[in-house]
């Protein structure tokens, strides 16, 4: 069988059932191996098939389009809940990434109030301080 397709992807090209498909190629003494059909053979035994049709171009569409979609019950649904499931753990996470980066942001927040502080001390020393600790933190964080 050099042009094989399968016995149901005929039956769903021609518009009928499997099984009727199946009854007329057993009439008509064409044989199967597999569960597949030579296709020029099913082309002579419905001569109105027709690839360039419209309505059969978009039978072939269907077929290709939904020979991907998960069947209930099969692997695939496991999969989608394997999905779901790493997604709520990368929803958590992120959660606590965000915790952990807001926390340092608070602390940043008030090394700037305490570096501030220090700006406006009496104490030369410390004022000196706070500038410098205040340009290495600017410095720093524009670096990124």
């Amino acid at each position: 069988m050099d042009n094989a397709i399968s016995v149901s992807k005929a039956a769903k090209l021609l518009g009928m059932k499997r099984s009727e498909l199946s009854e007329r190629l057993s009439a008509a003494d064409i044989q199967t191996f597999e569960g597949s059909v030579d296709f020029e053979k099913v082309k002579c035994m419905a001569p109105s098939l027709d690839l360039s049709d419209p309505k059969i171009l978009e039978r072939v569409k269907y077929i290709r389009e939904n020979l991907a979609k998960p069947i209930p019950g099969m692997l695939a649904d496991h999969q989608g809940q394997d999905l779901t499931v790493e997604v709520q753990k990368l929803t958590k996470d992120l959660m606590i990434e965000t915790q952990t980066a807001n926390h340092y942001r608070d602390i940043i927040n008030d090394l700037a109030a305490k570096l501030g502080d220090l700006q406006k001390s009496k104490v030369p020393e410390q004022q000196e301080l706070g500038f410098e600790l205040c340009q290495w933190l600017r410095d720093k964080i524009c670096a990124e």
